[in-house]
């Protein structure tokens, strides 16, 4: 079965988890970007609206979905490649003032590898959009059957800005809600999915739970927001401000 192609399904159909994603990295997107990982558009349609948008997915019937929404939009391009393997010359746009990243590495054996190939497509003062699941803990069933190798603590995207020389601007903790029912359902329960019916409510609880920690930035969360900008490394994070959409 296809866990993870019945995830991004049921993820289509969650707008506002999707929206409260984008809203996070809006500020940072500049007018070219880079999705890689971009599985069946479901946040590349957030991205349409800059001048040019190149999509990088491995597998062949997500791309061809990627076709179908490029058909539409004459800025966004479709590149069948793996993320630690893609090149330069195959991404159109390169240098690119923005990659994005989301819910990709935790997939990636090697995922300094895959990082390391976003920076080189990325101009100069340019930024790496980084958003993966957070808190070693709450691995559990879901995580094995999503094929995600592991889930990052603070500590692991401080040492892969370190080892790619990028200043760590943003970093914080997303989503605390959603890390607790994360923990309940893939540690205690042991589920092997997520339910379509809990996610859908969780969903609709997206607008509350975005604005909450727009103002109080949760001390856990179910991912990491890092943005990473390509310029030496300096220490810890600037504070990160919070916009709305």
């Amino acid at each position: 079965m296809d866990t993870v192609g019945t995830t991004l399904d049921l993820l289509k159909d969650t707008y506002n988890y999707n929206h409260w994603i984008y809203s996070l990295i809006r500020p940072y997107l500049g007018d070219s970007v880079l999705e890689v990982g971009a599985g069946i558009g479901n946040l590349t349609r957030f991205l349409l609206y800059c001048q040019n948008v190149v999509c990088v997915e491995p597998d062949p019937a997500r791309v061809s979905t990627l076709h179908e929404l490029a058909k539409a939009h004459l800025n966004l391009r479709v590149v069948q490649a793996r993320a630690e393997t893609f090149s330069a010359d195959e991404v159109y746009f390169y240098p690119f003032d923005t990659v994005v990243c989301v819910n990709v590495l935790e997939h990636i054996e090697d995922d300094e590898k895959a990082a390391r190939k976003m920076v080189e497509v990325l101009r100069q003062g340019g930024s790496l959009l980084l958003y993966v699941p957070a808190v070693s803990w709450a691995y559990g069933s879901i995580d094995v059957h999503l094929g995600h190798r592991r889930r990052y603590r603070k500590a692991d995207l401080r040492e892969l800005a370190r080892n790619l020389n990028l200043r760590l601007a943003v970093f914080h903790y997303v989503n605390f809600i959603g890390l607790l029912g994360w923990w309940w359902f893939g540690r205690i329960r042991k589920e092997a999915q997520i339910d379509p019916q809990k996610a859908r409510r969780m969903d609709r609880l997206v607008p509350y739970l975005s604005a909450m920690e727009c103002l109080v930035r949760p001390p856990l969360g179910q991912s990491l927001l890092a943005v990473l900008e390509n310029r030496p490394y300096q220490g810890g994070p600037v504070k990160p401000s919070c916009t709305s959409d």
